[in-house]
């Protein structure tokens, strides 16, 4: 059992020892569940065998988030036998390991104009290129996860197809504000930014104006049952439970013909989050797989005319 004890500054080191064909699933995982970001570091003398290191605060732990990851893991290595081997954790008093997962967050291209830029990272665009200035705090989504990337995507084939233009938009969950800010950058007229984490919106705010899109895209805390809509477009990058929960809260919001993409669902519950949309007077438009990762799916749905 781990003693906890109430020093603010004392974190739970997780340390994951897996081979390199899991890294991605798992390191992808770790960022979605804990919202911060992680250590990889390579085992001595072996070039397929890496050490993950994550981070759990006191109210993880409280929340159960050890439980999950475990369970997790034993889940992964059943489809990938003998690649995930140990787990083992320590108390550590925090230093300066928060920072260090920054030298793994680099210029990302995604689709064929978006580049999700860190903040700390230097990069010469392209002319095609549209860059996205990230610094994502304690929020989550940095467009490296696959739910985030497969939404990334989408909005990058509308904007090429000038799909975007004129249009208004609500992003619901949206963490670090990535979504809402592509959207932006890509045609947009209007966003508006919706998250319950005080964090994550303060973190959006500040990823908005960083990226001098302020004029168009709004944050708040305002849940979606109170948003005044409805929407050209609504996103929704959030996990399975809460999309089925607020499931008619969301399809309230997206305007006839309107366009709705859901991500965060992983392929064998994506029937279940379409059938619950459908009984809200939604209709099926498409289902896309992630390119890297095709255990996550996107979901797009359209309002009916």
């Amino acid at each position: 059992m781990i003693s906890i004890e109430e020093n603010k500054k004392l974190w739970i080191e997780l340390l994951l020892e897996c081979r390199r064909e899991v890294q991605e699933p798992l390191c992808d995982f770790l960022v979605s569940e804990l919202r911060r970001g992680v250590i990889i570091e390579e085992a001595p003398q072996s070039g397929d065998t890496l050490f993950i290191k994550a981070y759990l605060s006191r109210e993880d732990l409280e929340s159960g988030a050890l439980s999950v990851i475990k369970n997790y893991m034993e889940e992964l290595s059943k489809l990938y036998p003998d690649s995930v081997a140990r787990i083992k954790s320590e108390e550590v008093i925090e230093e300066d390991w928060h920072d260090k997962w920054k030298r793994f967050f680099r210029p990302l291209r995604i689709g064929g104009s978006l580049v999700v830029k860190p903040t700390w990272e230097e990069y010469v665009p392209s002319v095609e290129d549209v860059v996205i200035e990230m610094d994502p705090g304690r929020a989550f989504g940095v467009g490296s996860h696959a739910s985030t990337r497969l939404v990334l995507e989408r909005l990058d084939e509308l904007g090429r197809d000038d799909r975007l233009g004129g249009l208004h938009v609500l992003d619901v969950g949206t963490g670090s504000g990535i979504l809402a800010i592509a959207a932006a950058k890509l045609g947009a007229e209007s966003v508006l930014a919706i998250d319950v984490d005080q964090d994550a919106v303060e973190t959006a705010r500040k990823n908005v104006h960083l990226n001098d899109v302020h004029d168009r895209v709004s944050v708040s805390t305002t849940p979606v049952w109170e948003v005044e809509g409805p929407f050209d477009l609504v996103l929704a990058n959030i996990d399975r439970d809460t999309l089925l929960f607020l499931s008619m809260d969301i399809a309230k919001q997206v305007s006839c013909g309107g366009r709705l993409i859901l991500s965060g669902i992983l392929r064998e519950h994506a029937e279940t989050v379409r059938d619950s949309f459908s009984k809200r007077g939604l209709e099926f438009v498409a289902l896309k797989p992630d390119k890297k990762d095709s255990q996550w799916v996107l979901l797009e749905m359209q309002g009916a005319s």
